[in-house]
């Protein structure tokens, strides 16, 4: 088993319900990478070779299977998809289904779907819309022309969830939790044999930890037949905190004069909001970058809670792209503005805009976000004595992710800020907390998702179904 790539298909009498659709990062390590990716030309073929998508028929994207002379079916069969959250291990292979399959999801999981698809460069896209591919039509000369822009875009049929809802017949309750993103959601569907829960990934240490335990206590109250359940961190008994995350961080901001960098995941809205907090506490702007600056606008739009990129103690960090001629008064504003792609433009003269000689003329003003892929702006920012660096993101778990650490530590040490302070919290529950929550909520069984070590489910639990790729659990 392993830790994400969720593809759980729930089958009730005439009912085909997927819950989530996500990528398994273990199995597509093994054989492709950052260089070396699926080739579009052979639509879902890479991918079934090597067992990264499931070989079922009226489940894939018809311009996909046309061009790979496969005979697409003229209907779906499946009757939706309940996305669990908006992290990649769920939700990314949804650019492979059929654009006629109904998707279920909340407004805070859409939006930062969107953003990934409006804001991405490479890899994932197609989650929100469709483009359709290897289609031609006759142009104005009447000769043959790739479909390509807009034309070729078809929207998914969305349907956003905030409670109660029904997907082909079959009645779902939709159960808001803590996770590390905003718009993570349980739920408990109601199945000819009785209820089964599905946790998606959730804990209780964040702050939205509330909402996890009134999920819990909903689940226990539907005596349910099956919980499926994650078990990221089941091996692990520390305890998290959010709120020990931001008096770490303060502490550390608290004692620095000069510029305090950190790094946190681009998508954690929890983590945002703790240093939003500490930079308000210790009188600092927190700097996001572009992409979360878009998420934020799209939040704000939405009407979620976040903080909004207008507010005082945020500031948009604007990096030299392309030409490298922002704020280059030799060039044009529209010269400028080329360097940026159309949904960044709007932020270039955003009253909180920053660049890196704002940022290198007051660094005691900051908190200045920059994950491993931006580190080359403190080429720019040049960090002054007396800085500091917060890595607030997972340990690494893979020879990849150390060779990564071992680089973004080079960088550190020469520009000063080395050694650094780690803390983090994890966007799940630990051991106890699982046993917590499986006890509390007494299914007739467990089986455990999203974990290398299933068997410890039995440590506290009667029967525990451990899993297999494309096996069949009857309930």
């Amino acid at each position: 088993m392993e830790i994400g790539g969720n593809k759980i298909l729930l089958e009730d009498q005439d009912k085909r319900v997927f819950l989530d659709f996500g990528m398994s990062f273990s199995i597509a390590n093994q054989y492709f990478d950052e260089f070396m990716q699926p080739r579009k030309c052979n639509g879902i073929l890479d991918l079934l070779e090597f067992g990264l998508l499931p070989d079922l028929k009226g489940l894939y994207r018809c311009d996909y299977q046309s061009h790979c002379n496969l005979s697409p079916d003229p209907e779906p069969a499946f009757d939706g998809v309940l996305l669990s959250h908006a992290h990649m291990d769920h939700c990314s292979y949804i650019h492979y289904l059929r654009e006629d399959i109904s998707l279920y999801c909340t407004q805070g999981a859409k939006d930062i779907m969107q953003a990934l698809d409006e804001t991405g460069s490479t890899g994932t896209c197609d989650l929100i819309s469709l483009k359709e591919s290897f289609q031609t039509y006759i142009n104005s000369k009447g000769g043959e022309s790739k479909l390509t822009g807009e034309k070729a875009k078809k929207p998914r049929p969305y349907n956003i969830v905030d409670s109660s809802f029904t997907v082909g017949g079959l009645d779902v309750e939709a159960l808001p939790v803590s996770h590390s993103l905003e718009g993570a959601t349980a739920y408990i569907l109601h199945t000819s044999a009785g209820p089964v829960v599905y946790t998606g990934d959730f804990r209780f240490h964040g702050y939205k930890g509330d909402e996890t335990r009134r999920f819990v206590e909903r689940a226990a109250a539907v005596e349910p037949i099956a919980m499926i359940c994650e078990g990221t961190r089941i091996d692990k008994t520390e305890v998290d905190s959010e709120e020990r995350v931001k008096e770490v961080a303060k502490e550390r901001v608290d004692k620095t004069k000069g510029l305090v960098v950190v790094n946190f995941p681009i998508r954690d809205t929890d983590r945002m909001q703790s240093f939003y907090q500490v930079a308000q506490q210790t009188d600092r702007a927190l700097v996001i970058n572009l992409k979360q600056a878009y998420l934020l606008e799209l939040f704000r739009t939405s009407g979620i809670a976040t903080p909004r990129v207008d507010d005082d103690h945020i500031r948009v960090y604007i990096p030299r792209k392309t030409w490298g001629v922002y704020e280059d008064e030799r060039f044009s504003e529209k010269i400028q503005h080329e360097d940026y792609d159309y949904w960044e433009r709007d932020f270039l003269d955003h009253p909180n805009a920053v660049s890196a000689k704002n940022i290198k003329e007051d660094p005691g003003e900051y908190i200045f976000r920059c994950d491993f892929f931006e580190l080359k702006e403190l080429i720019d920012v040049k960090p002054a004595a007396g800085s500091c660096y917060i890595r607030s993101v997972r340990e690494p778990f893979d020879i990849e992710m150390e060779l990564d650490l071992k680089k973004a530590e080079n960088w550190l040490t020469h520009f000063g800020l080395y050694p650094y302070t780690q803390i983090h919290a994890s966007g799940h529950l630990n051991y106890d907390e699982i046993r917590e929550a499986v006890q509390t909520i007494k299914p007739a069984a467990v089986i455990p998702v999203h974990t290398q070590h299933p068997e410890v489910f039995q440590n506290f639990h009667h029967n525990v179904i451990i899993p297999q790729i494309g096996q069949e659990i009857e309930l």
